[in-house]
């Protein structure tokens, strides 16, 4: 134990003995604690090896796509998990902005009737906001603590889309944002002459009063695979934040279908206007070149608009296959 901690230690149990016994302590969490060794309860990774099982053999059917399948598997702990996401089927899809599945393909933003996208009411007294978005692969979107639209592909062709919403000032953007995969449980696909290949990820959204996506949002992360192994996952509290993260973590892992995957309960009200996340690292921002889209006409057709934002994704673009992004802005900034 390093001489820090036994001191730390030594003036706890002075201070609780002099203390009386019907005052109120404050917790420990509410000092500034070294980076964690080991992560507390709350922090701890559920760890899964293998394949899951199949629990829906594809949530959409579209001539050209992968199969947008998922399943469930259970982890070291007996908690059973919903890979690569459970999605929130109560959510209406998106307006196509550009979709092979529904064959719109608007050639530029100039083509967009808005009037075809449906306004969604978060707030009575709200202002009108137009959104365009593109996700690789998989998106919900919640405002001011609602559930708005998710994405209407699952995995692939790609696509791109448009949101219209009313709500309110300030405004709470949140989103859950999803890499999709073939190997269930394992966060690899068959890609590249490599059936275990990790896929990428990335989103990237502006909206029309000034919002758009970039480092000033917080992005936490929630499943990470593939892993070689369980010690690849490194959890660490930094000025504040907790970072989940793979300093070693291979980008092309030789385990195959034998693959660890580390899990993060996602809290029930993360995309709550009150919900504290103050402990979110900041988002990390990624190139076009990086995501990998400047060969998809579902992002060069509206580039224009996108450029106005950036990518973002945790910090590993390849590992970390489910997020959340939060982000509130206090007035519209145009």
């Amino acid at each position: 134990m390093h001489f820090a901690h036994v001191f730390f230690l030594s003036a706890m149990l002075l201070i609780s003995a002099c203390t009386n016994t019907n005052e109120t302590i404050l917790p420990a969490t509410t000092t500034t604690a070294p980076p964690l060794s080991v992560p507390t309860a709350s922090e701890q990774a559920s760890f899964t090896k293998g394949l899951a099982t199949t629990i829906n053999p594809g949530l959409l059917a579209c001539k050209g796509g992968r199969v947008s399948a998922v399943g469930e598997i259970k982890s070291e702990d007996g908690k059973t998990w919903t890979v690569p996401t459970a999605v929130n089927s109560k959510l209406p899809d998106a307006s196509d902005l550009f979709n092979p599945c529904t064959h719109v393909l608007h050639p530029n933003l100039a083509a967009v009737d808005l009037n075809k996208a449906p306004v969604i009411e978060i707030d009575p007294d709200g202002t009108i906001i137009t959104g365009y978005i593109f996700a690789d692969n998989y998106f919900e979107l919640y405002i001011n603590g609602k559930p708005a639209v998710k994405d209407a592909v699952p995995f692939t062709p790609f696509n791109s889309h448009v949101v219209r919403f009313k709500a309110a000032y300030p405004m709470t953007y949140a989103f859950k944002a999803v890499d999709w995969e073939e190997n269930l449980g394992l966060g690899t696909e068959d890609n590249k002459g490599n059936k275990y290949h990790p896929g990428d990820a990335g989103i990237v959204a502006t909206f029309s009063d000034g919002t758009v996506t970039d480092n000033r949002w917080k992005a936490q992360n929630y499943y990470i695979a593939p892993l070689m192994n369980k010690s690849d996952l490194v959890i660490e509290e930094k000025n504040g934040r907790i970072v989940r993260s793979t300093p070693t973590g291979s980008k092309a892992p030789s385990c195959a279908a034998n693959c660890y995957a580390a899990h993060f309960a996602i809290p029930d009200n993360w995309y709550a206007v009150d919900f504290n996340d103050s402990s979110w690292p900041q988002a990390v921002t990624y190139s076009t070149a990086t995501v990998g889209v400047d060969n998809k006409r579902e992002y060069t057709n509206f580039s224009n608009e996108f450029k106005k934002g950036s990518f973002v994704w945790t910090n590993n673009l390849v590992l970390d296959n489910e997020i959340l992004l939060r982000y509130t802005v206090e007035k519209a900034s145009k």
